[in-house]
């Protein structure tokens, strides 16, 4: 199949091209073709110049009360009460399900920059919007159940895409903004789990240019399962750490990129 010749097509693996989500194999061939066919080169650099925007730094905001709540709303299928509403006297250490809930989120959400939290949420819900096609068309195209993370830098920069597909073996990284690596240092990478305890992934290969793989002894669903960020900090070269040994350089939300069913009704009620 010349799919190159097939525009709803092209657009799309030139939208996943850009996006860095088309890995392996895929995107080897792809790049094969797009430097014999100028029409598939022009459709990356379309989509490279509407996703340009994204990387441009934007200043840390405060999430509001109201935000938080529809944030647990949204997650947890139940309504949470606002940050600032205050327990009753005498109520003690119970609380709902739901504040519970909307206690943890704010716990991991809150260190994150506005922008790595902004570009991540355009990842989830936007740009499916942008790139949809008739599903009979795209029955054989669609994305692919992948782990998908955006992580900024610091300062609030967007600063590093991560993706792998989710019983894969490489996890593929586009560098968006290059920190300091000091000589004889290397980054590695992490997850971070709902306490927002790291589990270390593996150290990551220089970044020679902006695309690098890391090769995992694993399917990534062994690493990435119970991750709800990823994050990269920078270590002596030689053995993996147990323990990040600084502050993390990279850090941002670890997205699953395929249709998750709600939970139980039973379960919901219970708290579970």
């Amino acid at each position: 199949m010349n799919w190159h010749q097939h525009p709803e097509l092209r657009d799309r693996l030139a939208a996943e091209y850009a996006l860095g989500t088309l890995s392996g194999g895929a995107r080897r061939r792809f790049e094969a073709v797009m430097r014999a066919h100028p029409d598939v080169a022009r459709a990356v650099a379309r989509w490279d110049a509407r996703l340009q925007p994204l990387t441009d730094p934007l200043p840390t905001l405060p999430a509001s009360d109201t935000l938080w709540a529809r944030i647990a709303e949204r997650s947890f299928g139940g309504a949470a009460p606002a940050a600032s509403s205050a327990a009753p006297a005498g109520a003690g250490p119970v609380r709902s399900a739901a504040a519970r809930a909307g206690a943890w989120w704010q716990r991991w959400l809150a260190p994150i920059p506005a922008a790595a939290l902004s570009l991540g949420l355009l990842l989830g819900v936007g740009v499916p919007l942008v790139i949809q096609l008739d599903r009979e068309q795209v029955q054989d195209t669609q994305l692919p159940e992948s782990y998908v993370g955006v992580l900024a830098t610091a300062a609030g920069a967007p600063g590093l895409i991560v993706s792998s597909l989710r019983r894969g073996h490489t996890v593929d990284l586009k560098l968006l903004q290059r920190q300091p690596l000091p000589e004889g240092q290397v980054f590695v990478l992490w997850t971070l789990d709902a306490q927002g305890a790291p589990q270390v992934v593996g150290a990551l290969p220089p970044f020679s240019s902006n695309f690098v793989s890391l090769v995992l002894p694993k399917p990534a669903e062994d690493h990435f399962a119970r991750a709800v960020e990823l994050a990269v900090s920078v270590e002596p070269a030689g053995s993996l750490p147990a323990q990040p040994g600084a502050a993390f350089v990279y850090r941002g939300l670890c997205g699953k990129l395929w249709p998750v069913k709600p939970a139980p009704a039973s379960a919901a009620a219970s708290g579970r």
